[in-house]
């Protein structure tokens, strides 16, 4: 009798100790299920970062009639571009031209603004195509309104980049486009004598 009362109690730990494995296992099961569903439910995760609200040209000081803030996935962008979380706005200004929409690159961007060329504002006497934007490169042409051979067109600034456009209607229906580039100091001389003799201007891309 004590022999059968010993061997049921050594059944009834073994099965005691089996059921508590049981329970405990579908315990795990169940804690790493809710946990995966959560993480399933949370959605990718994202981070703000700044673009650029329209074509902007080198030099431009990011602020925030610049640049706009954008929700993306960060994925493998957020060592690339600038976040607008943890970089102040009034702090940089872009080394290359950023086009509409673009996202700002950390290559794109220093703390001090480069100042190795002249901003002039030309009036043209052809309107730019349309390829040509704001951050492109283009050479300025210009010619002496006169019949003589001293009027060929000649070239008065190379690679000078496109900072600024302008079209303004006369009122009778001609369209003036004037355009702002940024010169070297050499050639500024060439640009002001061009614009003084009422020279006929145009703006072609940059041949590189």
């Amino acid at each position: 009798m004590v022999v059968l009362k010993r061997r049921l109690g050594r059944v009834s730990s073994r099965f005691v100790g089996s059921r508590n494995k049981f329970l405990l296992f579908s315990a795990l099961t169940l804690l790493a299920a809710a946990a995966w569903l959560t993480n399933s439910n949370q959605g990718p995760v994202t981070q703000e970062f700044f673009v650029a609200s329209r074509d902007l040209p080198k030099s431009t000081e990011l602020d925030s009639s610049t640049v706009s803030v954008v929700e993306i996935q960060m994925n493998d962008v957020k060592d690339k571009y600038l976040s607008a979380n943890q970089n102040e706005l009034g702090n940089w200004f872009l080394t290359k031209p950023v086009l509409a929409g673009e996202l700002i690159p950390l290559s794109a961007i220093s703390s001090t603004k480069e100042a190795n060329c002249t901003p002039i504002i030309l009036t043209l006497d052809s309107m730019l195509p349309t390829a040509i934007k704001i951050g492109s490169d283009v050479d300025i042409w210009a010619a002496q309104q006169s019949s003589s051979i001293e009027s060929m067109p000649h070239e008065v600034a190379l690679s000078a980049e496109l900072i600024g456009i302008r079209v303004d209607n006369d009122g009778i229906g001609q369209a003036n486009q004037s355009i702002e580039v940024c010169v070297s100091v050499a050639e500024v001389r060439s640009v002001v004598e061009a614009i003084a003799k009422n020279s006929t201007v145009v703006a072609v891309k940059a041949f590189k």
